[in-house]
């Protein structure tokens, strides 16, 4: 679990995470980008985790995804959410630590799958496949920082 103030919940049967307690600031860029930027889908999802986990192991020196709502930056000990749309002549950013943002993401991936599975666009065999990718991501944050609980299925 991350060290973020978060809830999960579902609207148009969808999840929609919600960092307002977080005291992040401008962490709605955060909130657009999960379900926008980062697609509710299995593959991207998987794909998205694997492209920051290079860039935390230092294998790769940053990676730059987004374009729906903002770009997202990512560094080995940080990541950056930059607006696409800011209001007013002023960059809008979001920085949040990049091992912080993966814990995030994959707990917003447990609530995605399982809410997949509650309106039947995935079979039971696939959420326990998707929990299993879930268990070995989590094996893999445990290796990079403090507190990484896991999943709860």
């Amino acid at each position: 679990m991350s060290r973020y103030t978060y809830t999960f919940k579902e609207k148009f049967e969808r999840i929609i995470i919600d960092l307002s307690q977080s005291h992040l600031e401008n962490s709605f860029l955060i909130e657009n980008s999960l379900g926008s930027d980062i697609l509710a889908e299995f593959d991207e999802i998987q794909e998205e985790f694997n492209r920051y986990l290079t860039v935390l192991t230092g294998e790769e020196e940053m990676y730059k995804g987004g374009g729906n709502t903002s770009i997202i930056r990512a560094y080995e000990n940080f990541t950056l959410f930059e607006s696409l749309f800011p209001d007013g002549a002023e960059e809008v950013i979001c920085a949040i630590e990049t091992i912080e943002f993966m814990k995030i993401l994959l707990d917003w991936a447990q609530e995605v799958f399982k809410c997949d599975r509650k309106y039947e666009r995935i079979s039971e065999e696939q959420l326990k496949e998707q929990m299993l990718w879930l268990r070995e991501a989590w094996t893999e944050i445990n290796k990079y920082g403090e507190n990484a609980e896991g999943i709860k299925y």
